[in-house]
């Protein structure tokens, strides 16, 4: 009877762990549907590989459509953007959904023109997460003298078939917050 027991409650917990499992892969691949674009296979292999694709998604000269399309098969549904900027000393947070962030790009960005690369990354792995510091300079046009420079942060889940991000923050630079060092070794 004790033997009938354990064994019992040995496939009750293999059947809740499965049913967990199920559920959370369900949760994962849901996300792909709802966001209605597909990601390139290329795009998405890596951490590296998905934050090199955000940077060519969200650049474009002036007038030209960036790829939005392909920046978001990039997040999951539910990923938040923070921009962090830091006014009479104070750091402040403007939080955005993918959908808030893309309709800034399209209404300011896209018109006006926005050429982003990464300088250098720095990737932190564990499991299924990952944090990319991925330090950056834009302008305007590729030859635009005007630079601004910062350092993202970029969080990430892997679901088995894929990198997502999940989320996002960046900080531009500034006199008084200067990129450190070891965010600008390891250039791409």
């Amino acid at each position: 009877m004790l033997l009938e027991t354990k064994k019992s409650q040995g496939g009750t917990r293999l059947f809740y762990l499965a049913f967990t499992c199920l559920l959370a892969s369900g949760v994962l691949a849901s996300a792909q549907s709802s966001n209605g674009t597909t990601a390139n296979p290329e795009d998405v292999v890596s951490p590296s590989a998905v934050v090199r694709a955000s940077y060519v998604a969200i650049s474009g000269p002036p007038g030209q459509p960036l790829n939005l399309d392909r920046f978001r098969s990039l997040f999951l549904p539910q990923a938040q953007l923070v921009s962090v900027s830091v006014k009479d000393g104070r750091g402040q947070a403007r939080a955005m959904t993918l959908q808030e962030f893309t309709d800034m790009v399209t209404s300011r960005i896209g018109r006006d023109g926005h050429i982003e690369h990464e300088i250098a990354q720095r990737v932190d792995v564990y499991g299924n997460i990952a944090n990319v510091w991925s330090s950056y300079e834009s302008r305007k046009t590729p030859d635009d003298p005007q630079v601004t420079r910062g350092i993202n942060s970029i969080q990430l889940v892997n679901d088995g078939k894929r990198w997502w991000i999940s989320g996002a923050q960046w900080q531009h630079e500034t006199a008084e917050s200067p990129i450190p060092a070891k965010y600008l070794s390891g250039a791409h």
